[in-house]
């Protein structure tokens, strides 16, 4: 349970996804909360939809772990900057990566409203994952 504000449900929220708890971190936006990857990458809208995209997100990552270096909280909305660790739980692009470290540095733009998360956006660098995986030979 949070209080609703800000820094509450954003320390809520890394909690539930550092312990792997899809449902706990979907409770925590709206009905009808949404999630995306950066500015034009895919959207998930509502909690059934935000619970399943994490569900598949941790098959491939599932020890995934969010460090939080900076919060920056302004009005409505809040910033975090974390970096993110795991370890591959899958094989990529043909490649042996089962078991390969992966570290990315990211922002969460969380969007907070009636004291529950109405969306946030996920920025990370898609050519920083690729390069983890260049390592693995085919």
């Amino acid at each position: 349970m949070t209080d609703g504000s800000g820094d509450d449900l954003v320390g809520a929220f890394y909690r539930a996804y550092n312990a792997g708890d899809t449902a706990a971190a979907a409770e925590l936006y709206a009905e009808d909360g949404w999630h995306q990857e950066g500015l034009a990458g895919p959207r998930r809208e509502g909690r059934p939809a935000l619970a399943e995209g994490l569900q598949r997100f941790f098959g491939m990552l599932p020890d995934a772990h969010w460090a939080v270096r900076e919060t920056i909280p302004s009005g409505h909305a809040v910033a975090v900057v974390y970096t993110m660790t795991g370890t591959l739980g899958i094989d990529i692009g043909g490649k042996p990566t089962k078991g390969l470290p992966i570290e990315l540095p990211g922002i969460h733009l969380f969007d907070i409203a009636g004291g529950k998360i109405a969306g946030t956006r996920d920025f990370w660098d898609l050519a920083a994952f690729k390069r983890q995986l260049d390592v693995v030979p085919a």
